[in-house]
């Protein structure tokens, strides 16, 4: 019986032919092991996927090769080839995405402080380091930098009597003779 993988390939007076099925059960290994060496030339072209491929990334970034290790390398890769693209809400994206340890980071632009915040679950190993890293090297004068924000997907009620004392001083042109520094109090009780 020829494998089912073939047999979409093949015309069906081949599934009961006895000499293509010989064929097909001695080249099998062969094909798998040309499948994976493909698949593995395939991983070396993306710096993020790539091993004894890293070398050539190295050189194209750097111009020399890192003596770090694999994903310390990889890192430094990312970081250059995300300062090439510039300062994008999808690369800044990628820089929480590739620092979160989840991956359920969200990336937050606070127009009013000029900050890019990201907010990410409380229990994440988020790097905080590699993304302000990232960030710095593409940041633009107007942006004032990165900000974090772990969140706890818990609910906090607090119950509680809640007294607030305000006072208010008076200005040093009122004071006169025997005034007390007090000028009011007030206490509200929630």
């Amino acid at each position: 019986m020829i494998p089912e993988r073939y047999r979409q390939m093949l015309p069906p007076q081949w599934y009961e032919n006895k000499v293509a099925e010989y064929h097909f059960e001695g080249t099998a290994t062969a094909v798998d092991a040309f499948h994976a060496e493909r698949e593995d030339v395939l991983r070396q072209f993306h710096p993020w996927s790539a091993t004894w491929g890293l070398d050539v990334w190295d050189w194209i970034y750097f111009g020399q090769k890192q003596l770090l290790g694999v994903e310390e390398r990889r890192k430094n890769i990312r970081q250059k080839h995300w300062a090439y693209l510039g300062f994008t809400p999808s690369v800044l994206r990628a820089i929480g995405y590739s620092s979160s340890a989840f991956k359920q980071v969200r990336m937050v632009e606070d127009f009013e402080k000029k900050v890019i915040r990201y907010v990410y679950p409380i229990e994440d190993r988020f790097d905080t380091k590699n993304a302000v890293q990232a960030v710095e090297k593409i940041r633009p004068v107007h942006c004032n930098g990165v900000a974090f924000e772990p969140v706890s997907l818990e609910r906090v009620e607090l119950r509680d009597v809640l007294v607030v004392g305000i006072k208010e001083y008076h200005k040093v042109s009122e004071f006169r003779v025997g005034m007390t520094p007090i000028k009011r109090y007030e206490e509200v009780v929630r």
